[in-house]
Formats: C-alpha cells, sequence, structure tokens
C-alpha cells in the first residue's frame, strides 16, 4: 500500500464506503473463483470474471467503462498474471491491481510488486482481507477519478483564467467607484451579520429594554452579559484579522523555495489541524498525491494560510456527510492546489457583469455565517478568501473558484472547487 494512503487511513478521514466501481476478477481455478463471486455479491459489488490473461484483456478492451479495480492471479495458462499486469499498464498506466496467489517466492512476488500492483493478497484469501483490500483499492481509484477530472478541467480554467484577470484589470481601472460601493455595501452585511458589531447592537438593544434601575445602580442578565463579553471577543478577533489583511496587503513575500513533494508533505500534516471538527459535520478529507520533482518559490506560512482557509472555507459549506477532495499537481508550468466539496445547491460565485469572483471581494458574504468553526478562523467578517486571493496574487498565480458536478459518485451532485495555482520555477 502507497506512503499516501497509509496516511490517509492513519488519520481516519476515509469512510468504509466502496463507491460504485466495477471490478475484475482474473482467476483460473472455478472453485475460487466461486469463492469471490460470493464475497463480492455479499457486498454488492458490480463484477466480471476471466479465467486467464488472454480472456481478461479482451474483457478489458472490449468495456464500455474502465475497470476500477483488478483481482489477478499469477499463475494461470495461456497467459498468466504478470503478463497480463505489463500489457494491462500499457494500456491503462493508472490501473489499480491487487495480486492474488498462492507463491511462496519473496523475489517473484517482488518483481511483479515492482509493476506498480496497489496490494497482494495471499491465498487462500479470507472475506475479511477481501473485503478490507477491494474497499481500500475502491477508495484509491475515486481519488484516481478525482485527479483525473480535475486535470482535465484544469487545462481550460487556466486559459479562461489568464485572459479573465486581463480583464478584470481593465475593468477596476475604469470602474474604481462602482467597486467600492460594492464593497461598502459588503461590509455593511458583513457587520451586520452574526458575531461581531451585529450582535454586540442587538444585545445593547435587549439591555436597553430589560434592565431594572435600583438605588445601587442597574440590574442586568446576566446571560445577556455573557453573551456580550462572547461577542466582544469575536469582534476584537475580527479587528485583529483586519489589520492582518492590511498588513498582508503592504507586504512583499519573502521566498524560499521548496520541492513539491516536501510542500505537499508539509500541507497534508498541517490538515491533522481539522481532524477533531470533522465530526461537527460527519466529513472526511481525502488526498491526492503528487509525483513532481520540481520546485517552488513562495513564502512557506502564507501557502499554509491559503490551505488553511480552502479547507475550513469547504467545511462550512459541505454538505453533511461527504467528502472533502484535495489535490496536489502540476498543470501548464502552475502547481495546482485545489479543494473541492460537495454543497446542498449550486452557489452563485461569480459577479457576470463585473467580471469579479463575489467571495474574494472584501467583506463579501455569499452565505450566511457558520459559527460551529469560529475557533479555526484567523479571518472574519468575510476575509478569508480575500487573504487567499491577495496571496495568490503576491506569488504571482491565479486563484479560482467555481461549480462543479461530481461524476465519481453514485449520484451526480454539485460541488464548489477552489484552486490555487504557483508558478513552477523553470528548470
Amino acid at each position: 500500500m502507497s506512503r499516501e494512503l497509509d496516511q490517509i487511513v492513519d488519520m481516519q478521514v476515509l469512510s468504509g464506503e466502496s463507491g460504485m466501481g466495477k471490478i475484475l476478477i482474473i482467476e483460473d481455478s472455478p472453485e475460487i473463483a466461486l469463492v469471490y463471486d460470493h464475497f463480492c455479491r455479499k457486498m454488492n459489488w458490480d463484477f466480471d470474471i476471466a479465467s486467464n490473461g488472454k480472456e481478461g484483456m479482451k474483457k478489458f478492451l472490449s468495456a464500455s467503462k474502465p475497470y476500477s479495480v483488478y483481482i489477478v492471479d499469477l499463475v494461470m495458462p495461456e497467459q498468466d498474471g504478470a503478463s497480463f499486469i505489463r500489457d494491462l499498464k500499457k494500456q491503462d498506466p493508472n490501473a489499480i491491481i491487487i495480486v492474488q496467489s498462492s507463491l511462496d517466492e519473496p523475489d517473484k512476488i517482488i518483481e511483479v510488486m515492482k509493476l506498480g500492483v496497489f496490494d497482494y493478497l495471499r491465498k487462500p484469501v479470507t472475506k475479511e482481507d477481501f473485503d478490507r483490500t477491494v474497499t481500500l483499492a475502491f477508495q484509491c481509484s475515486s481519488l484516481r477519478d478525482f485527479q483525473a477530472d480535475v486535470e482535465r478541467s484544469n487545462r481550460d480554467v487556466l486559459k479562461e483564467q489568464l485572459d479573465w484577470l486581463t480583464y478584470k484589470e481593465s475593468i477596476r481601472k475604469s470602474d474604481e467607484n462602482s467597486l467600492s460601493l460594492s464593497t461598502i455595501k459588503s461590509l455593511n452585511t458583513s457587520f451586520s451579520q452574526g458575531s461581531g458589531i451585529g450582535a454586540i447592537l442587538s444585545l445593547l438593544d435587549l439591555l436597553k429594554m430589560g434592565h431594572q434601575t435600583t438605588e445601587n445602580g442597574a440590574l442586568v442578565s446576566n446571560e445577556i452579559l455573557s453573551l456580550l463579553y462572547a461577542s466582544q471577543d469575536v469582534l476584537r478577533k475580527q479587528l485583529g484579522s483586519l489589520s492582518t489583511v492590511l498588513s498582508l496587503a503592504g507586504e512583499q513575500a519573502k521566498m524560499e523555495k521548496i520541492s513539491i513533494s516536501d510542500l505537499v508533505h508539509t500541507l497534508t500534516k498541517q490538515s491533522e489541524t481539522f481532524v477533531p471538527f470533522l465530526d461537527k459535520k460527519d466529513l472526511k478529507i481525502r488526498f491526492s498525491s503528487s509525483k513532481s520533482k520540481e520546485s517552488l518559490r513562495v513564502q512557506l506560512d502564507w501557502v499554509g494560510i491559503v490551505f488553511d482557509e480552502l479547507i475550513l472555507n469547504a467545511m462550512k459549506y459541505s454538505k453533511k456527510s461527504t467528502f472533502i477532495d484535495v489535490y496536489f499537481g502540476k498543470i501548464d508550468g502552475y502547481f495546482c492546489l485545489a479543494v473541492k466539496n460537495v454543497v446542498n445547491s449550486a452557489q452563485e460565485l461569480v459577479d457576470a457583469e463585473n467580471k469579479e469572483v463575489l467571495v474574494t471581494r472584501p467583506f463579501f458574504r455569499l452565505l450566511p455565517p457558520v459559527e460551529e468553526f469560529s475557533e479555526l478562523e484567523k479571518f472574519g467578517m468575510g476575509l478569508g478568501l480575500t487573504a487567499v486571493d491577495m496571496i495568490v496574487n503576491k506569488h504571482r498565480g491565479i486563484f479560482n473558484i467555481h461549480n462543479v458536478s461530481d461524476h465519481t459518485s453514485p449520484i451526480v451532485e454539485p460541488c464548489i472547487m477552489a484552486e490555487a495555482f504557483f508558478p513552477v520555477i523553470s528548470v
């Protein structure tokens, strides 16, 4: 099993759900094939069975949709398992293969595993081992499909964003008054919603209506005072975050070179901060891996802020009992950090008239504030994605957030995809 998948399992961010992919089982023994038939039916998994490598390759080539998982015996007539795996990898280098064999020859097993095999099962295979290994393979397949979808869509998105940024700059220069007015309106809305100024004003109104005057002063409700003090702390934190954003705006990034693999490891480790809070909405986080050997020049703590804000934003507005998918990849000279989350309904993220991403405008609130993750928030008043946009721009990168549909799950659901692109160092 890969180190990345081990890491995900250790963090307990993957569920036991298998997805709706299809298995191809290649097994020459009718008796063992019947056992695997029984295992799959018990788990309601869709599957095909082939008796040797040649028959398995025919099924692979004629399938209307690629198989998600392959279970391959090593010793078979006509074409053995190792030969089938080599042929399959030429057609589909990312194929997820589970080898199962009674061979007790470590050298041969190691040689086969080097072909890019996901896992190895020793015969006789128990139902528990079979279910566990295939479930993990399905989860890996789902992440692979997600990664492929991101790579396909992001090439077009990146080109569109380069054109969009040029146009957006011209809009800002020609219509600054309009944008300023929009920001002021958003600021008014942000102050009026949730904890902070709006809450304090409401509590002061309650105090004014409910206090009782005595000879020694006024009597007020302890409950209202407690809420007032709590709101004061939130407001102080929000004003502090506003100062942080203003400070970011005036600073230049202190760039340092870091390999993409080290950055991915750092960010994945950083995500452990969120694990204790995922249960509030029964969420799980899944990560793709990155094999890129190239490097970036970034201010690492700023990229950490970008990562935290994208995960937090996904947590706040995710549909309950769903996955948050995190993708790391390289596309057209950029390192891409993408975070996808399922939402209850599609959201209007873009102001088409002004060619603006609404949620990156200072103080803009698309949806009501979410209080359940307030202790994780570094920025209040709708400034989280504003900070992200600012940091990415300071790295001469591109930030994009848009609606997508997830076709990798049994039910096509509306999702939000947030993507930060950072330039890769030219070799």
